[in-house]
C-alpha cells in the first residue's frame, strides 16, 4: 500500500475514490454509501446495509508532461516523470449488531502518491516526492427509525514522506512518517420510498511525521533530522438518490474540500534550524458537482455511469511539476452483478486530456519577485481510474 499511485487533482494530493460502484456513479456516492467504505463517504449509511465483509482494488494511470516556456516564449525539453502503477487496496467490514446499531471499519489510501522526475540539470527543482497517508477507520451507525440515520467514525492516518530536491536551496535526500486523528460524521434521511437526502463532512487530518535526511551543503553533507506535517484537506459533501423508475436510480452530489489549509510546506531540521525549509503553496478550496444514474436490467445486474465537474486548487504562482492541477471533467462507467450473497463492483473513470499554461510573469512583478510565477510553461495529463471490488453479504 505504501507504493499508492501517482496523483492528479490538487497535485500529489489528489482524493483516492476507494469505491467501485461510488466511481462508476461518477463519484455521486454520498446518498447510497451501501458498502463498507460509507465509514469514509458516509458513516450513516451502514446503518441501512446488512453485514458485509468488502475487498477492493483501485489503479490509477496518470501520464503527465511539464515544457518550461520563458517570457520570449522559449520552449524548454518536455519532462515526464516515473509514476508507480501499482493496484492499492480498499479493505473493510460492516456488522450489525443490532436492529439500530451498526459498527464496522476499514483500510484505505485516501490522499497522495509518489513520482520522480529524472535528473536533467535543472536547479532549485523537486526531483523525487512521495506524500501519502493510509487511512484505518473505525465506526459506528444508528438507525432513529425506518428513515433517518446518523454515524460517526475515527480515523487514524499514518503518513509517508519523502522528498529529494536539486538546490531547493541545497540539494537534499528526506524522508519521515508519522500519525494522526481525525473523524467524520454522516446523516441520512430516507425522505419516501423513492427520494434519499444525505450529507457528510470529514475533518482535516493533521499527521505529524519524524525522520532523517541528508543536506549537501558546499562544505559537505550535513545528516539531519527531519520533522515535517501533512495537512490533509477538511471537507464536506451533500446529495440525493432519487429512484426514477423500478429500475432506474439517479444520484447528484455537491462536495467541498478546503484544500485552503495548504498555506505551506514546512520541513523543519531540529537542532539545526538555520536551514528549516519553508515553500509557499496558498491553495485554494475546490468545489465539484457530480451526478450518475444506475439501471437495473435484473435484481442481480446493474449498469451505471456518471460525470463530474471539479474545480482547480492551485493558483498559478505556486503551480510546479510535482503539483498538477486544473478544472476537470471526467466520465465514468460501471457494472454491478451480484449473485446470493456475492456482489462484484467494477468502474473506469476517465478525466480528459487539456494544456494548461502558466504564463513567465518575472517582468510583470517588478521588485517583488515573491510574486513570479515559480515554474512558468505548459501542464498536460490524462488520468485513468479503475476500480474493482467483491461485497459478500453476511
Amino acid at each position: 500500500m505504501a507504493a499508492a499511485p501517482a496523483a492528479h487533482a490538487g497535485g500529489l494530493v489528489r482524493p483516492n475514490n476507494i469505491s467501485a460502484h461510488g466511481v462508476s456513479l461518477g463519484g455521486a456516492f454520498v446518498a447510497i454509501a451501501d458498502d463498507a467504505t460509507a465509514w469514509h463517504f458516509n458513516p450513516s449509511g451502514a446503518a441501512f446495509a446488512g453485514s458485509s465483509l468488502h475487498l477492493g482494488a483501485e489503479l490509477v494511470i496518470a501520464p503527465r508532461t511539464f515544457v518550461p516556456v520563458d517570457a520570449d516564449g522559449n520552449r524548454g525539453e518536455a519532462q515526464s516523470p516515473e509514476t508507480p502503477i501499482v493496484p492499492v487496496p480498499a479493505v473493510g467490514a460492516v456488522v450489525r449488531v443490532s436492529d439500530r446499531v451498526t459498527v464496522g471499519g476499514g483500510l484505505w489510501n485516501t490522499f497522495g502518491g509518489r513520482l520522480s522526475y529524472p535528473k536533467v540539470g535543472l536547479v532549485g527543482v523537486i526531483d523525487q516526492t512521495q506524500n501519502i497517508v493510509l487511512e484505518a477507520v473505525g465506526g459506528v451507525a444508528y438507525k432513529i427509525n425506518d428513515r433517518v440515520a446518523v454515524g460517526g467514525a475515527v480515523r487514524f492516518g499514518v503518513g509517508l514522506f519523502a522528498v529529494k530536491t536539486t538546490r531547493r536551496p541545497v540539494d537534499s535526500d528526506l524522508s519521515s512518517a508519522g500519525a494522526g486523528l481525525g473523524a467524520s460524521l454522516g446523516a441520512t434521511w430516507r425522505v419516501s420510498d423513492k427520494v434519499t437526502l444525505a450529507g457528510s463532512w470529514r475533518s482535516g487530518l493533521d499527521v505529524k511525521t519524524t525522520g532523517s535526511g541528508e543536506l549537501l551543503l558546499p562544505e559537505g553533507p550535513l545528516p539531519v533530522n527531519v520533522e515535517h506535517v501533512q495537512t490533509w484537506p477538511q471537507s464536506a459533501s451533500l446529495g440525493a438518490a432519487v429512484r426514477l423508475s423500478p429500475r432506474v436510480r439517479w444520484a447528484i452530489e455537491l462536495d467541498w474540500m478546503q484544500w485552503s489549509r495548504l498555506e505551506h510546506l514546512i520541513v523543519t531540521f531540529p537542532g539545526t534550524e538555520q536551514v528549516n525549509q519553508r515553500f509557499p503553496l496558498d491553495w485554494v478550496d475546490n468545489y465539484s458537482v457530480r451526478t450518475g444514474v444506475e439501471w437495473r436490467s435484473s435484481p442481480g445486474f446493474a449498469l451505471r455511469g456518471g460525470t463530474y465537474f471539479d474545480t482547480n486548487a492551485i493558483p498559478d504562482q505556486n503551480l510546479e511539476r510535482q503539483y498538477l492541477d486544473r478544472n476537470k471533467l471526467g466520465v465514468s462507467l460501471g457494472a454491478g452483478l451480484g449473485s446470493g450473497t456475492w456482489r462484484v463492483d467494477v468502474a473506469a473513470d476517465f478525466t480528459g486530456g487539456g494544456t494548461r499554461t502558466v504564463p513567465d510573469n518575472s517582468a510583470d512583478v517588478g521588485g517583488f519577485p515573491d510574486l513570479a510565477n515559480a515554474s512558468p510553461g505548459e501542464y498536460s495529463s490524462l488520468l485513468f481510474t479503475f476500480e474493482a471490488a467483491v461485497v459478500r453479504r453476511l
